[in-house]
């Protein structure tokens, strides 16, 4: 601070006289006056900005539709956690960019630094990340089509069903392994990959493609609420709760940053009431 001070009462103090000056000679060449001046206006630019903050961000987040974590980009209702995420860290000055991309695109640009983060993810699921506070439950759970459900209690339930999933979605341990060894077998489980991959499984069940579904407990509710199919399809859950993060990229080192304001910024909504408020808009609550 003190050398800023000194810049400005040099530049403060310099005669009007100044512009009268005879040309600098550098290397042969000669700078006039006007040369001089740019010169001069650019130290004290550069001793101004290092006295002011860094300007806010433009924070890019990806993630397949997985409403109502996060739905439409650019909607009423753009999911919860796109919400909670967007005005816990408006106060900050940072611009949230949310758009849709498969989950396996988004995995790979978030671990570049293509992208600032992913949402809805946890350290078991991809490990080298760098993650917020909690933001949302996950709790696994398997639709299947009315009259049709069963409790699957250990892979031998699984026995002679088509399992319908995501390709590189997390699920529980042991449901993961059997995915694993069955992945290249269609009579057993049937992933899919790019966009709007629950929407196209739902369809599938009731096509009689495939016999279940897997996938978290509120986005399946949500999807078949919206989807009209509730008639259709039965839902049980399936092993216990986890909870969601957004997932900051490793490679950009403004993510440890976004990490400590946005928990800041949470806790803000909360005390005013506001972080209820946006689950309310989803039909959920805060436990």
């Amino acid at each position: 601070m003190q050398a800023l001070r000194f810049l400005k009462l040099v530049f403060l103090l310099l005669p009007l006289s100044l512009v009268q000056l005879p040309g600098l000679v550098l290397g042969g060449s000669t700078l006039g006056v006007w040369t001089v001046g740019a010169w001069t206006f650019g130290l004290w630019t550069v001793a101004t900005s290092t006295a002011t903050p860094a300007r806010a961000d433009v924070i890019e987040l990806r993630a397949d539709h997985w409403c109502p974590f996060n739905c439409a980009p650019g909607s009423a209702y753009p999911g919860f956690m796109v919400e909670l995420t967007r005005e816990a860290l408006s106060p900050f000055g940072h611009e949230l960019r949310y758009a849709n991309l498969s989950w396996s695109r988004s995995i790979a640009m978030v671990q570049s630094g293509a992208i600032n983060g992913i949402i809805g993810t946890d350290p078991d699921e991809v490990t080298d990340l760098i993650f917020s506070i909690p933001l949302g439950q996950y709790q696994e759970a398997m639709a299947f089509r009315r009259g049709e459900a069963r409790e699957i209690t250990g892979l031998q339930d699984l026995e002679g069903l088509r399992l319908g999933g995501i390709q590189d979605y997390e699920y529980s341990a042991a449901l993961s392994t059997y995915i694993t060894d069955y992945q290249t077998d269609p009579a057993r489980v049937q992933l899919l990959t790019g966009e709007n991959g629950l929407r196209r499984n739902l369809r599938k069940l009731l096509a009689h493609r495939i016999d279940l579904v897997l996938e978290e407990y509120s986005v399946l509710r949500f999807a078949i609420k919206n989807a009209l199919m509730e008639d259709q399809i039965d839902i049980i859950r399936h092993q216990k709760p986890s909870v969601l993060h957004i997932g900051f990229s490793p490679a950009l080192e403004s993510s440890h940053l976004y990490v400590r304001q946005l928990a800041e910024g949470i806790a803000q909504l909360r005390s005013t009431g506001r972080y209820g408020e946006i689950l309310a808009r989803y039909g959920l609550q805060d436990n």
